[in-house]
């Protein structure tokens, strides 16, 4: 464990080991389910060096500790409990039984895509490498980074790698499904063979359903398909486990799960989704294009509150969807440049508060946050500087809506992968260059805001190296 995250503090704080229920991680976080949530101690929690902050609910807290950290402590505290025989790390289902409605959806959503990150991460920083790579072939002539087809003289190199970018979209349905039956306590591989089914339906694709002109197609309903078909596969072979004797657990769980899953999928899951996500992403596009500039500074100028509220990963199957659907997402753009908003309050704040000695843990704790902002890591800036001050915050936000609105002015814009941000997220977007305007716009409107507004005397207090009061806009 790194040493500045004491992790037996962070025990304690959540009401001992033995409170612990279940524990998992994103990039940032550390998301836990505890059975009692009167032992947990938020302020003690708060106070441990290296905690940015807590989120989630009394029983399902969440604590910020950063990118690395999180997985860090997550696997400290598994060790501590004794491995996964202690507690049944992979099955979340326990996790939700505190939450209902609203709180439940967003926590299934968020334990399905996060451990998917780091793929489309992977993947799709790959593919905006490439992009860089055939530019150098563009001005430079460089054969090695030809992007055309080999057929037409194009590199086997950028071939590979274009396999290779590719790899994970081309089977994102199937680690969808197979993570959403995982994460509802059923087997992974079963949900893995659902997620097939509707990669590729086969010999069915283009045969008439005989219901309502509908064909069978391969992809149909994609992500969202991928995701029911999941739930449904594990919610069929638990009940099956339960009713069948122990000399039919090995083969008929699994064989009524794909069976009853695959026919559901095929002829019901599929066409609603396959519906469902035609007129969704219809309905984003056309959006974004009539409403254009002020819908792009809506949600730009929102996002960071569902960050901040750790539900921000249920506009992944919407990301998913229109890439699947478009080929690029809208959203993705949007969404990043509410980050940028976050550059431009570490900018702000550095401009405004430029007295070293009495600022200098200000300064520090920010300079500390900026090359993660750059790249698209938003948790360190949230929790660790605008949250505390809050009207950084607000200023993040008014700076994400104006690079929101300059962006929406782009209408074909989007980014042609997912979880690549930042500045980095000009290497994916369809139109790179308007992509820098609004991360520009971003950072110069948040920066302007955060000096307009400043921060309260109280807020500021605890960045201040000694007892002195700070002037307040």
């Amino acid at each position: 464990m790194s040493n500045t995250i004491n992790i037996t503090a962070i025990i304690e704080g959540l009401g001992g080991i033995d409170n612990i229920a279940k524990v998992g991680n994103c990039m940032t976080r550390l998301r836990l389910t505890v059975r009692d949530a009167a032992l947990v101690d938020r302020k003690k929690l708060q106070a441990i060096q290296g905690v940015m902050g807590l989120a989630g609910d009394e029983s399902n807290p969440q604590v910020i500790l950063g990118p690395g950290k999180a997985d860090a402590a997550c696997q400290e505290i598994r060790k501590i409990q004794g491995g996964e025989s202690h507690a049944s790390i992979d099955h979340v289902e326990e996790f939700n039984q505190k939450k209902k409605g609203r709180n439940e959806i967003f926590t299934i959503i968020s334990q399905i895509f996060t451990p998917l990150i780091p793929a489309f991460a992977g993947t799709g920083l790959l593919y905006g490498i490439m992009k860089l790579l055939q530019y150098i072939y563009i001005y430079f002539g460089v054969q090695l980074f030809n992007p055309a087809g080999i057929a037409d003289g194009g590199s086997v190199f950028m071939a590979a790698l274009s396999v290779i970018a590719g790899s994970f979209f081309s089977i994102m349905n199937i680690a969808v499904a197979g993570q959403a039956a995982k994460v509802r306590g059923g087997n992974l591989f079963v949900g893995l063979a659902v997620g097939a089914i509707v990669t590729n339906v086969g010999a069915l694709n283009g045969v008439a359903m005989g219901i309502m002109n509908l064909q069978f197609k391969s992809g149909l309903g994609g992500t969202f398909a991928a995701l029911l078909g999941g739930m449904l596969a594990a919610k069929i072979e638990k009940s099956a486990r339960k009713k069948l004797p122990n000399s039919l657990q090995i083969h008929f769980p699994a064989l009524f799960s794909v069976v009853i899953t695959g026919l559901a999928l095929l002829f019901i899951i599929q066409p609603i989704c396959g519906i469902v996500s035609d007129t969704l992403s219809s309905a984003i596009l056309w959006l974004v294009y009539n409403a254009g500039a002020l819908g792009g500074a809506i949600i730009s100028g929102t996002f960071l509150f569902l960050v901040a509220m750790g539900i921000h990963h249920i506009v992944t199957p919407i990301n998913t969807l229109l890439l699947q659907e478009v080929g690029y997402t809208c959203l993705q753009g949007f969404t990043s440049l509410a980050g940028a908003g976050l550059a431009g309050v570490a900018v702000g704040l550095l401009i405004r508060y430029r007295d070293k000695k009495k600022y200098g843990k200000l300064r520090s704790a920010v300079f500390g946050n900026i090359l993660t902002q750059l790249l698209g890591i938003s948790e360190p800036m949230i929790y660790g500087i605008s949250l505390p001050l809050w009207k950084p915050f607000l200023a993040a936000n008014l700076g994400g809506a104006c690079g929101g609105f300059v962006l929406g002015l782009f209408k074909t814009q989007g980014a042609e992968t997912m979880m690549v941000s930042g500045l980095m997220g000009a290497l994916v977007n369809t139109k790179p260059l308007a992509y820098l305007l609004g991360y520009a716009a971003a950072v110069i409107g948040a920066a302007f805001f955060t000096c307009l507004l400043g921060v309260k005397n109280e807020n500021m207090a605890v960045f201040l190296e000694d007892e002195t009061e700070i002037s307040n806009v």
